[in-house]
């Protein structure tokens, strides 16, 4: 009974480990920027481990573009990089999904602050 359920419990514990880590990816430049303009299928993985275990916050803004590339959209004082955005698909049945890397900067060009942003459009 007992070995059974330890069984049991050491599969469960097995299947939540590989759920978790399929998931993730180890941030690296040349998949972040794999894409093809529109869709960029591996930054969803990846941006977990870049907001995580990479230094962001404090980096110049030629460092940003040297770490991760041109962004999506340029303003004044933001980058902001796609991560999903299926709203240019056609006889989509699903909501409009998007979720972006924003980093923000100082008037000096320094990363000040930096987030995840996630929208989902229920209509």
């Amino acid at each position: 009974m007992i070995k059974k359920l330890f069984v049991q419990t050491l599969i469960c514990l097995l299947f939540a480990i590989v759920i978790t880590g399929c998931n993730t990816r180890k941030f690296d430049r040349q998949q972040w920027s794999y894409g093809n303009g529109l869709d960029y299928p591996l930054r969803n993985d990846i941006v977990n481990d870049l907001v995580k275990n990479h230094k962001l916050k404090g980096l110049t803004y030629g460092q940003i573009i040297d770490s991760l590339g041109a962004p999506q959209k340029r303003d004044t004082l933001l980058l902001s990089y796609q991560i999903i955005d299926n709203s240019f698909e056609y006889n989509r049945k699903k909501p409009i999904h998007k979720k972006n890397l924003i980093l923000y900067f100082s008037k000096d060009s320094v990363v000040t602050k930096f987030e995840v942003y996630e929208h989902t459009n229920k209509k």
